[in-house]
């Protein structure tokens, strides 16, 4: 072929083969991934493939870098037993003329990035359904399908969630949610994500436990798919905002409690990670692209996010993200381009606020104390980071909150510009307690909280954040209470009655095996919230063992009790009386539960051995998409 001219279309045929990587999902080879099949489980079989960053390349040839976006088709032929959903639209599914095979042909018309490239095949349960007119697909192991709407059942309400929000309607032309065996996490792969096998659940084992994944997914099908990230450098476009979706589409779900523990939850997993390095959220300076995916581009990502949220509010937030989309769709991106966005839509320049929080590292560390005035309240506050690795001294917003005696709050504004400033505060209030940043608004390390036990009561019962409520709750309960604050506690408890309350984990007051405290463990027993339910439970467990309170937890060892709390049940009535109640912990071996659960815990407290939890429950644990990141580095 002669020289080729700039502009000139070329038809380019490429002869290849691929061999089966055993690739992992994240953190090992990516590619085309055969299922290993098993001799007990003539469905465990089937394949899947795994692109992002760099691995489709491994099964078909491609440019395999997000800065170029591509249509695509795939032809597939497999047992005519079997089912593949790829990216698009199914344009055929055709038997063949022996009726032992079946070709599927999927386009996706609109350009994607290669990475989001995906097939995946195998003997499936599938349920479809329609969301203003586009197709859903809920695809999952053959003979898994009982879980499909205890897995999928928000799925509905979270793409009108997230079109709403963003005034951009879910672009693709059908959503497919294949739940895989062998995968573990989450990929989004463009109109097709691909989640693991492991993560599904069921409602007895707690409020959609799917949710956290799926709306992480999902949320990518805008940010990573629609509008994708020019280089790796800049994943915090599409990981960072994948994870803040997740935690709005929390607060849209669940309420500020469960919002809160999303901002809870994202900055314990930074700062764990940035104990050991920090590093900008946007930077052209890594080793591999597989760097990228960690704690600084998902948890802290997303909680800067959250904190130009708070910044910008509502109405100039949501419209830079949808300034953003709709300029940019279909197309791939840098920082730039958003910052660009944000501050054309809100009239406020975001570029010290982008300096600050996506081109250096670190974060705020924070020390602060009060002390009344004569005329309200004196408040110190020092910035303590370290920045000799390019962390700044933050110039920000923030607020002061004093609550009085009566639980009147007034949140005082400030503005943070120094190492350490001190505001006098006015205050039509006598406070009795203060707390920086008392609505969690800014991403920030706070290494000692200064409160006084004279502070701990009226944060407990007033503070406007459950995070801090919880915290004075701790510290109350570890300091051996007295019988009236241990009244006082309990009144609040009891008053804690939402499906996400603000107190999830009541386990230490449990811990004070207070007799007096039985009808009110017993009343728990009736709490929305199967967690706060199985706590009652095992806090009735450190009591003097009692007819009633036993025939009351041999009666919740049944097939429509919530599973922790059977579980909790069994565990209690066991140690209590093991002979005794051996009848109704062998009925809970045969009780139905995903991955047995049920039958696991009665067998450890039958056998006297020590349950050793399913394996495969790492993966549903997860509140990020992904096994493959170095993410798990926080649990280290």
């Amino acid at each position: 072929m002669g020289a080729t001219k700039r502009g000139q279309k070329l038809q380019i045929a490429v002869d290849y083969n691929a061999k089966n990587t055993k690739a992992q999902p994240f953190g090992g080879e990516g590619g085309f991934h055969w299922i290993s099949p098993r001799a007990t489980d003539k469905g465990h079989v089937g394949f899947w493939t795994q692109g992002e960053a760099i691995s489709n390349r491994n099964w078909v040839p491609t440019w395999d870098y997000p800065n170029d976006l591509t249509t695509s088709e795939t032809k597939t032929t497999v047992p005519a037993d079997w089912t593949v959903v790829g990216n698009g639209t199914l344009v055929s599914n055709t038997l063949s003329g022996d009726k032992k095979k079946r070709t599927f042909v999927w386009r996706m018309a609109l350009p994607h990035a290669t990475y989001l490239l995906s097939l995946v095949g195998g003997p499936f349960d599938i349920k479809k359904d329609k969301w203003e007119g586009v197709d859903l697909w809920y695809v999952v192991p053959q003979g898994q399908g009982q879980y499909i709407d205890d897995s999928f059942s928000g799925t509905k309400d979270m793409l009108s969630f997230y079109s709403g929000i963003l005034g951009v309607k879910y672009a693709w032309p059908k959503y497919a949610q294949n739940a895989m065996y062998d995968f573990g996490g989450g990929m989004e792969n463009v109109s097709a994500t691909t989640l693991g096998e492991g993560s599904l659940t069921e409602k007895r084992a707690g409020f959609r436990n799917m949710d956290s994944l799926n709306s992480h997914e999902l949320g990518h099908q805008w940010f990573g798919d629609f509008v994708t990230c020019k280089d790796w450098g800049d994943t915090w476009l599409n990981e960072s905002f994948a994870t803040y979706m997740q935690m709005m589409y929390f607060e849209h779900s669940r309420g500020q409690n469960g919002y809160d523990r999303e901002v809870e939850g994202n900055t314990r997993a930074y700062l764990a990670e940035s104990r050991r390095y920090q590093r900008p959220i946007s930077t052209k300076l890594y080793e591999s692209p597989d760097n990228m995916f960690d704690s600084h581009t998902y948890p802290k990502g997303g909680m800067v996010l959250h904190t130009l949220r708070r910044w910008l509010g509502d109405e100039a937030f949501f419209a830079g993200l949808h300034l953003y989309l709709t300029t940019h769709a279909h197309q791939p991106v840098e920082s730039a381009q958003l910052r660009r966005a944000m501050t054309e839509a809100s009239g406020i320049n975001c570029e010290p606020f982008w300096a600050q929080w996506f081109d250096k590292p670190g974060h705020p560390v924070i020390e602060y104390s009060w002390k009344p005035s004569a005329t309200g309240a004196s408040v110190t506050v020092k910035q303590t980071q370290n920045t000799s690795n390019g962390t700044p001294i933050y110039d920000m917003p923030g607020r002061f909150g004093f609550l009085a005696a009566d639980g009147t709050l007034v949140r005082y504004p400030f503005h943070i510009t120094k190492a350490e400033e001190t505001f006098e505060v006015p205050l039509s209030i006598k406070p009795v307690a203060g707390v920086f940043d008392p609505d969690h608004d800014v991403l920030r390390e706070i290494p000692k909280l200064p409160w006084q036990d004279s502070e701990l009561t009226t944060l407990f019962q007033y503070a406007p954040s459950c995070l801090d409520r919880a915290e004075a709750f701790r510290r109350i309960v570890a300091a051996n209470p007295t019988d009236e604050t241990v009244a006082l506690i309990a009144k609040v408890l009891e008053a804690d009655n939402k499906l996400v309350p603000a107190f999830a984990n009541v386990s230490a007051f449990g811990d004070l095996a207070k007799p007096a405290l039985r009808q009110f463990w017993l009343d728990q027993l009736n709490h929305p919230n199967f967690d706060r339910e199985a706590q009652a439970v095992t806090a009735l467990g450190k009591l003097p063992v009692e007819a009633l309170t036993s025939n009351k937890l041999r009666s919740l060892i049944n097939d429509q009790a919530p599973i922790p709390v059977v579980i909790a049940a069994v565990r209690v009535l066991g140690k209590w009386d093991l002979k005794g109640n051996t009848d109704v912990i062998k009925k809970a071996q045969a009780i139905p539960s995903r991955n047995n659960r049920i039958k696991s815990a009665a067998t450890a407290v039958l056998t006297g051995s020590e349950e050793q939890p399913p394996g495969s429950r790492l993966a549903a644990a997860l509140t990020y998409e992904r096994v493959k990141m170095r993410l798990m580095k926080l649990v280290g």
